[in-house]
């Protein structure tokens, strides 16, 4: 009984620290200059000349001790993979790290930290050569919006909007919302990442709503623009890179689709453009193909050679990849061929480097494998596996109805009522 009260007592003791405390370099890869040379992708097929290779952590799955960020690292230790993208301020405007920032603290926004010794986190990854990406959520953030409400949008009644996930946006025209998340973004550059990418730099797309300004497209891109200046003129003097996360039809319309984005307006104020070129966003019959989930080779390389048609160098675009489940069409999984072949194609055209997006932070698929398919003229091809649309509620209501009519028809008709499962399995 001893014992077992000694043991209990211990693992207690152990749960009690903080995750970072148990964090050590060893536990990160002992960087190979092997994976830092071109010439050395040639095991896996492909001469790569991709600088950036990253792979996305949430605000929950980016603490040391969860396998999520043990598999991560297992990925940058044995593939070419070299790089992180870590929530740092999410949607909800929760931040991953204990804030200074006075405006933070008013709003609570780090009452769910998950990283706690931040600082020697960073240097921790850093001293293993992990190039560091903080994503930072700007104009959805709710806690801000609803700290300080007069910064938020407003629907048309006058109270704060909120969208169809119930998160509430703050007024890209308000210049206190955009020193707010400016504050943050220059916090983070000094606890050491190599560079801040800015999420949700646009307007909502939904009309009607109320803003300080004309909700025009003029007003609408000078808004993104002014922001773009603002975080150009106090994140560069600290040394750090700035990118810009677009929808990905930002690279095929000339309008802002009524959300701020302008490729040629954003361009000039960052050093990288990273459109979501996820094949399972575009609708169908959008861009050229009636399912464009099973074009993921073509729609990453048509899209940036669009990009580049208006005057963007192809090195300054570095593309989000869908390496998660179809969503839009069939939920077929996104597996090695799929996610080689977006990555071919950015390669291809140039690209300075891809961001592997999985919401949950799975990379099941992000293998040696994976990278040899890279170097597979094949992959160019749609995928092979089969794609069926989805059905819409409308028809899956149809489709509850016309069973319904089945069963009362074979009711009325006397007919046997069709075995159960269970009955089966029973020998009925």
């Amino acid at each position: 009984m001893r014992y077992k009260i000694i043991l209990l007592t211990l693992a207690l003791f152990i749960g009690s620290l903080n995750a970072d405390e148990l964090f050590h370099p060893s536990q990160l890869k002992d960087t190979s200059e092997e994976y830092r040379k071109p010439d050395a992708y040639g095991s896996f097929g492909f001469g790569m000349r991709s600088e950036v290779r990253a792979l996305y952590l949430n605000r929950h799955t980016a603490k040391p001790s969860t396998p999520q960020f043990r598999r991560a690292l297992k990925i940058i230790e044995t593939t070419p993979m070299n790089a992180l993208i870590i929530d740092m301020k999410n949607v909800k405007g929760d931040l991953t790290y204990h804030s200074s920032f006075s405006e933070a603290k008013r709003a609570r926004a780090s009452r769910y930290a998950t990283i706690h010794n931040v600082r020697a986190y960073v240097q921790n990854l850093k001293a293993r050569g992990i190039y560091l990406i903080a994503r930072i959520a700007v104009f959805k953030d709710r806690r801000q919006a609803r700290t300080y409400p007069s910064r938020a949008v407003h629907g048309p009644g006058g109270g704060v909007w909120r969208d169809r996930h119930g998160e509430m946006w703050v007024d890209p025209f308000d210049p206190r919302a955009r020193n707010y998340t400016l504050e943050i973004a220059e916090e983070v550059a000094r606890l050491g990442f190599d560079e801040i990418n800015f999420d949700y730099i646009r307007f909502p797309a939904h009309k009607g709503l109320r803003y300080d300004r004309a909700d025009t497209q003029a007003n609408r891109v000078a808004a993104i623009d002014t922001f773009l200046q603002e975080a150009e003129n106090r994140l560069h003097p600290l040394g750090v890179k700035v990118s810009v996360d677009v929808f990905g039809y930002v690279l095929w319309n000339r309008t802002d689709t009524h959300i701020g984005q302008i490729l040629e307006r954003m361009a000039p104020h960052v050093d990288y453009i990273c459109p979501m070129l996820y094949p399972s966003g575009f609708r169908r019959g959008s861009v050229t193909f009636s399912n464009p989930a099973a074009h993921p080779y073509d729609i990453v390389r048509i899209s940036l050679q669009k990009g580049i048609a208006r005057g963007v160098a192809p090195s300054k675009f570095r593309p989000w990849l869908q390496a998660f489940r179809d969503y839009a069409f069939s939920r077929h999984q996104y597996r090695e061929h799929e996610i080689a072949a977006q990555i071919r194609a950015a390669e291809k055209l140039g690209a300075s480097g891809w961001l592997l997006w999985n919401p949950s932070s799975r990379f099941s698929y992000v293998n040696e494998r994976m990278f040899a398919l890279i170097g597979y003229d094949g992959v160019e091809a749609p995928s092979a596996a089969r794609y069926t649309p989805r059905t819409t509620r409308t028809e899956r209501r149809e489709i509850a109805a016309s069973n319904r009519r089945k069963r009362n028809i074979r009711k009325k008709a006397g007919a046997p009522a069709r075995p159960s499962p269970l009955e089966i399995l029973r020998g009925h």
